[in-house]
C-alpha cells in the first residue's frame, strides 16, 4: 500500500493532514466501476450538556446524512468534468434501499450491500467532530500566552472505497483538522469532505493517477 501525507495552513486558522493509502493498481481496478453507491457516514458529534440521548443520536443521523450528500456533491462534480465515468447513486435512493432492510440496525457486509444496492463500488466511512474548547476559553489561554493558539474546532474525516469484484478496500484515507479561533465547524467539514473526495482514484486530474491512467488506456 502506498501512502502519502501533506500539510495545509489556512490563515493560522486550520492546521490538517491528509493520509491515503491505496492498492498498487487503484486507477485500474477503479476504472472497472460503472455505478457506485455511497453509504450514510457513521457520525459522532461533540455531546453537550443540554442534548437528551434521543437528541443526540438524531443529530448524529443528520450529520451522517449530511455527510454523505456533500461527498455525493463533490463526486458530481468530477462526473461533470469528466474524469468519473461510474453513475454515482443519488443518497435518497441509497438510504431507501438500506431502510427497506433495516440498515444499520441489520448486519450487512461489504458485499451484501453491493449485491442489495447493485453496485461495484461502496464509499463509506466515519466523521467525528469534537471542541476541545469553547472560543471564550481560548480566548482567556491565547491572551495569557501569546505563544498559545488553543484548538477550538476539531474534525476527523475517513474515508474508505470498497471493490465488489475483488471483494477487498483498494483505497482509504484518513484526514484530521484542527482549527482555532474563528475557524468554523461546516466549512472545515466541507473542506474536509472536498479534499477526501479530491484524493479518490477517480479524480483521473491527481496527478498520481495521470500516468496509471494514461498507459492503462495506451496514451
Amino acid at each position: 500500500m502506498k501512502a502519502i501525507c501533506t500539510f495545509l495552513c489556512l490563515s493560522f486558522f486550520l492546521v490538517s493532514c491528509i493520509s491515503v493509502q491505496e492498492i498498487p493498481n487503484v486507477v485500474e481496478v477503479s476504472q472497472t466501476h460503472n455505478r457506485i453507491a455511497v453509504l450514510p457516514i457513521e457520525a459522532r458529534i461533540e455531546r453537550k450538556i443540554w442534548m437528551s440521548q434521543e437528541k443526540y443520536l438524531e443529530l448524529n443521523r443528520l450529520k451522517s446524512e449530511e455527510t454523505q450528500q456533500r461527498i455525493c456533491r463533490y463526486l458530481e462534480f468530477y462526473s461533470r468534468n469528466g474524469s468519473l465515468h461510474a453513475e454515482v447513486m443519488s443518497p435518497e435512493e441509497v438510504n431507501a434501499m438500506l431502510h427497506g432492510v433495516g440498515y444499520p440496525n441489520t448486519t450487512l457486509n461489504n458485499n451484501a450491500l453491493c449485491s442489495l444496492l447493485r453496485v461495484d463500488a461502496l464509499i463509506y466511512g466515519t466523521i467525528e467532530i469534537l471542541e476541545p474548547i469553547n472560543e471564550a476559553t481560548a480566548l482567556m489561554l491565547n491572551s495569557a500566552n501569546p505563544n498559545f493558539s488553543a484548538i477550538t474546532n476539531i474534525i476527523q474525516l475517513n474515508l474508505m472505497l470498497y471493490d465488489a469484484q475483488s471483494t477487498q478496500q483498494i483505497w482509504s484515507s484518513a484526514q484530521e483538522n484542527h482549527g482555532q479561533m474563528g475557524s468554523i465547524k461546516e466549512n472545515m467539514q466541507k473542506k474536509a469532505c472536498r479534499r477526501a473526495v479530491r484524493n479518490l482514484p477517480y479524480n483521473l486530474k491527481k496527478n498520481r493517477y495521470k500516468k496509471a491512467y494514461r498507459t492503462l488506456n495506451g496514451l
